[in-house]
């Protein structure tokens, strides 16, 4: 558990470094880190409940989504929306929509934003749950 919650930590610190570094650039990287600190958050809180929920993404879901399938670890579906919300703009980030470099930085700009609230969101469920970090 601990070293899911080191690596969260790590990558929050990651995030930080580089939005102090590079304000108005990068936002697909800090999109994804901000993704990896919720996948170990999530990843500790199963440990922490002695759940193996996978290492990839697909298992993550079928172990976890309180909506689709009978998860080995039920979360809120509020933490589900908000966890797969990071999810989904993390693979917008990285794959989807590159367009020109300024309207790729200008869209990922909004998509950041967004992905703060919902990490905050998703980090208070984690900390109700009996988890610092």
């Amino acid at each position: 558990m601990q070293k899911h919650l080191d690596q969260a930590i790590h990558n929050q610190e990651f995030h930080t470094c580089i939005c102090d570094s590079f304000e108005e650039q990068f936002f697909d990287w800090k999109i994804t880190v901000l993704f990896y600190v919720a996948i170990h958050c999530l990843k500790a809180l199963a440990e922490s409940k002695g759940i193996d929920i996978g290492s990839t993404h697909f298992d993550i879901e079928k172990n976890v989504n309180p909506e689709k399938y009978k998860p080995s670890m039920s979360i809120s579906k509020n933490a589900w929306y908000e966890y797969r919300n990071l999810y989904n703009y993390s693979r917008t980030a990285r794959y989807d929509g590159i367009t020109d470099p300024d309207t790729f930085e200008l869209l990922r700009k909004q998509d950041h934003l967004h992905c703060l609230r919902h990490l905050e969101k998703f980090k208070m469920y984690i900390e109700n749950q009996g988890l610092k970090f």
